[in-house]
């Protein structure tokens, strides 16, 4: 699914993708990541509780939030999650999440996601 970006008189980045997905299409996404051979043994998940999130959202000038995949200090695979303005530009003077719960196994969590 494309989705179209335009800029507004500001240079505001505007979209047109609703980023809603049905749960055929997440499912069919995230198991593929999960079977494919380079990924095996790494973490399937990450978690950030609502609160969290809702910090960084609720940031002056934030208008999305930007979700980098990173290697924490035990090299494992982690997220780190950001603020962007409405430039599309991350606000690197603003609150910055880590310290996701890993979702390390296959079932190890009740989803039809896993």
């Amino acid at each position: 699914m494309g989705f179209i970006c335009k800029l507004t008189k500001k240079n505001k980045i505007m979209t047109t993708n609703p980023h809603i997905i049905s749960l055929a299409e997440a499912a069919t996404m995230t198991h593929a990541y999960q079977n494919a051979p380079q990924f095996q043994g790494l973490t399937i998940a990450s978690m950030i509780d609502n609160n969290s999130y809702q910090q960084v959202m609720i940031q002056p000038g934030c208008e999305g939030i930007r979700t980098y995949f990173a290697l924490n200090s035990s090299n494992k695979l982690t997220i780190v999650v950001i603020g962007v303005d409405s430039f599309g530009n991350d606000m690197t003077n603003g609150i910055i999440l880590d310290r996701a719960y890993d979702i390390p196994l296959k079932n190890s969590v009740n989803s039809e996601l896993m």
